[in-house]
């Protein structure tokens, strides 16, 4: 443990300063010379400066003392009597001090002075807590072979060097610049982190070493978050894309199905925004900016190509609708084009607002939609109003369709108005009539069409068509909360409920007692089974939903010999819908609150 210190000057031309005994000097010189003299790059030098720091702090009490006395000499030096001069003054002209002190005449020629320390102390420090920490750390790192980190650790905590403190520092600073380097043993780095308490508290060596600890700490960050990734991969689809560090190329089939995209993005962003250190120390940053921009790009994806293909079919049929309601008919060849000509117009629209093209359009757009929340505020906290705007004008064209018999004209403006309806419906919609909903909805409108060709008074295409679409819509959409988004009082939901079906029940009696008026009741009763969808929400599973294919055997049962001969087929079809429609909301509002009933009775203190 001896140090390489040959002589006083050696010592101050290594820590590049004058001779000084202040010690905040003396660290202000070792500081200077550390950032020239790494460990990594010159061992011995850097050994050769803690050395020499170290021997000047510990002697620097010594060094003053003696810097003071240099000083001094020179004063005493100019007050000081020559022995001839002292022989040839008289006895009592003598200074008092030299009376008193006076030495003998053969001393004179003697300057008593301590003597000098040997020169060999000079190079020699009782204990070197750098060489000393270095051995520790050393050793701790060779029991790593042998055994865990943890052990190994607790093993070098316990010399009993590391009882002192300028050893234990050192100790700690070669732990951490094994923390902040690469091919470190991430076991051993986190039992480190552990033992030392850095998981709560660094900053005594952040003032000294802030580097060293920002790359330890960022590192030990990125561990963490890596085998967060890893251990819950499965909550992060797509992360195994990511991890395989393939380019985007390679997975072109998946970035084109929309959920997946979606989900993507949002690991991406999560990754970028808050396991920043991860990206930097464990994936590769320019792979990671290729994903994002392959995922944030604009892109024309399967599920669009569906909604197109669909859209088409939707257009094809509301211009049919349309056309036979003025009681005309398409033909073969009419057919083919409208079919087909529809289905590109929905491919070129679809595809124009996937790719956002073009732009300025739908920059305005964009500004317009914000002014209107800027202009309408309790739009932002109320959505739901925004679904009224379409379900208000549904009701009022839907009891066109009980009228006796309406002429031609009439029927085909109620066409075109359910057809736009649906349309609109459609784009407000289009979050909710995703996957399995957009099936329903597709399957349903294919059986209304069916079922709306038998018979020459049934309803025509358009009307069927649209009204089931339109119904779908509003059961699905009130389903999700439609009351609470319209911002209407939770507390008077029960009141509202408890009224509404009193109001069903008795527009069923008068439906079977009064038939003369059937067509009025009819209609009212499909208006208000479209309002009470706010009070119930569906619920499609199979075992609540059983008593719903009894609904139009009951229908029939109620209105079997009711309506007169002299009303339309459509009329008494239309009747017949808006009483199944009020027995299945009638339903599905008696399920919901008997599992509130069920609810508040298991659970105390609610009634």
């Amino acid at each position: 443990m001896g140090g390489g210190i040959d002589n006083r000057r050696s010592l101050w031309d290594i820590l590049g300063t004058a001779p000084t005994g202040d010690e905040r000097a003396i660290k202000r010189a070792y500081a200077k010379r550390l950032k020239v003299t790494r460990p990594e790059d010159d061992p011995q030098a850097f050994q050769e400066l803690r050395d020499a720091y170290e021997y000047a702090l510990h002697h620097a009490p010594r060094f003053a003392a003696e810097l003071a006395q240099m000083q001094e000499e020179p004063e005493e030096a100019a007050h000081v009597v020559l022995p001839e001069a002292v022989d040839e003054l008289p006895v009592d002209e003598l200074p008092v001090e030299a009376q008193a002190e006076a030495p003998p005449a053969e001393l004179w020629g003697v300057i008593n002075t301590p003597p000098p320390p040997p020169p060999e102390l000079w190079g020699v420090i009782e204990i070197e807590p750098a060489g000393e920490a270095a051995s520790i750390w050393q050793a701790c790192l060779e029991q790593l072979r042998q055994l865990d980190a943890e052990p190994a650790l607790a093993h070098a905590l316990r010399d009993p060097a590391l009882l002192r403190l300028d050893v234990r520092e050192e100790f700690e600073l070669c732990a951490l610049r094994y923390c902040a380097s690469d091919g470190y043993n991430s076991a051993l780095r986190d039992a480190v982190f552990a033992a030392l308490g850095w998981n709560s508290d660094f900053s005594y060596l952040a003032r000294s070493h802030g580097d060293m600890v920002r790359n330890a700490v960022q590192r030990y960050r990125a561990d963490q978050s890596f085998m967060h990734f890893v251990e819950f991969g499965r909550n992060y689809p797509g992360l195994d894309c990511i991890m395989s560090h393939k380019p985007p190329s390679a997975y072109a089939r998946r970035l084109f199905d929309k959920k997946f995209t979606r989900q993507l993005s949002e690991l991406l962003s999560t990754i970028r925004w808050h396991h920043a250190e991860m990206l930097i120390y464990k994936l590769d940053i320019e792979q990671f900016e290729r994903w994002e921009h392959a995922v944030f790009s604009k892109r024309y994806f399967s599920q669009t190509a569906l909604a197109s293909c669909g859209l088409g079919f939707v257009l094809h049929f509301m211009l049919a609708g349309v056309i036979s309601a003025a009681g005309m008919q398409l033909g073969d060849a009419g057919s083919k084009i409208s079919l087909f000509g529809f289905q590109a117009l929905a491919f070129a629209l679809l595809a124009l607002q996937a790719f956002r093209w073009p732009a300025p359009l739908f920059d305005k757009l964009q500004t317009l939609k914000d002014r209107t929340h800027e202009r309408l505020p309790a739009l932002q906290s109320r959505p739901g109003l925004l679904q009224l705007g379409w379900i208000v004008p549904f009701l009022f064209v839907s009891q066109l369709l009980f009228a006796p018999g309406p002429d031609t004209a009439l029927r085909v403006a109620t066409a075109a108005a359910l057809c736009m309806l649906a349309m609109l419906a459609f784009a407000a919609n289009r979050t909710l009539l995703q996957g399995l909903l957009g099936y329903t909805v597709g399957v349903s409108l294919f059986a209304s069409i069916f079922m709306s060709g038998e018979g020459p008074g049934a309803l025509a295409i358009s009307d069927s068509m649209m009204l089931v679409f339109c119904l779908l819509v509003l059961a699905l959409r009130t389903a999700n909360g439609l009351y609470a988004q319209c911002g209407w009082p939770e507390a008077m939901l029960p009141r509202w409920r408890a009224a509404w079906v009193i109001a069903c029940a008795i527009g069923l009696t008068a439906l079977q007692v009064h038939p003369a008026n059937a067509m009025v009741v009819g209609a009212l009763l499909f208006a208000w089974a479209c309002v009470g969808m706010l009070f119930a929400p569906a619920d499609l599973r199979w075992k609540f939903s059983w008593p719903l294919v009894l609904a139009p055997a009951i229908a029939h049962f109620l209105l079997a010999g009711q309506v007169s001969g002299a009303q339309s087929y459509t009329s008494h079809t239309m009747t017949r819908l808006g009483a199944v429609l009020a027995l299945a909301v009638l339903y599905f509002t008696m399920l919901h609150l008997y599992r509130l009933y069920q609810l508040s009775r298991s659970q105390n203190g609610l009634s």
